[in-house]
């Protein structure tokens, strides 16, 4: 099945959450469906998650940006800054990262979560 690039059709989204393990779920899907929202509000549409479980770990951004650059999707929702990293300057690595690896923009809902 080919895919047709329709400017008529919403760009593609993916979401990127840290989520503490303390956490519970109640939490956590109420901030998914914050997310979905906030992106369809810009005008994008959703696709999935990454989730981040372990305080440190990069797998869940590492497979974000291979699936940002294999579907060619260029926009990613948080719900803060802090969900990439909590230190600015690691924020500000991986913000360029997803830019230069997969031309992709970071739209953050807010300064800070309920989860954080």
């Amino acid at each position: 099945m080919a895919v047709i690039d329709d400017p008529a059709v919403s760009p593609r989204t993916y979401g990127y959450m840290r989520v503490p393990c303390d956490v519970p779920d109640e939490k956590v899907r109420k901030l998914e469906n914050e997310v979905i929202a906030y992106a369809e509000t810009c005008g994008l549409r959703f696709i999935n998650f990454f989730f981040e479980f372990h305080c440190g770990s990069r797998e869940a951004f590492d497979d974000l940006v291979a699936e940002l650059v294999r579907t060619d999707s260029h926009h990613v929702v948080v719900p803060s800054l802090r969900h990439l990293a909590h230190n600015a300057l690691l924020q500000d690595i991986m913000l360029e990262h997803l830019s230069f690896m997969a031309g992709a923009e970071v739209l953050a809902m807010r300064l800070k979560t309920a989860i954080e």
